[in-house]
């Protein structure tokens, strides 16, 4: 299986610092079905080595949730934050 920081490359919030694992790679989870943080887990291992990213995994998680519910849904607090284009 491959690693979450391989399927897809995108400048975004890394979210698992252990597997490198990225913001955008859980929501490409999360878009082939994954609802949960054991089934992020269980696709590529982000939140089961040390376990210190499962809140922001289930943050993300949340956040695509209501982004389904609500396509205009913006968040006030979020954890997951858009990508910031440096040296522009």
């Amino acid at each position: 299986m491959p690693a979450c920081a391989e399927l897809e490359i995108v400048a975004s919030m890394i979210i698992c610092q252990c597997l490198a694992t990225n913001e955008a790679a859980i929501r490409h989870l999360v878009a082939q079905g994954a609802t949960t943080a054991l089934e992020i887990g269980a696709a590529c291992g982000a939140g089961t080595d040390c376990g210190s990213c499962v809140g922001m995994i289930r943050a993300v998680l949340e956040q695509c949730r209501l982004e389904l519910m609500d396509p205009e849904h913006t968040a006030v607090h979020s954890i997951a934050f858009d990508t910031i284009a440096v040296g522009v």
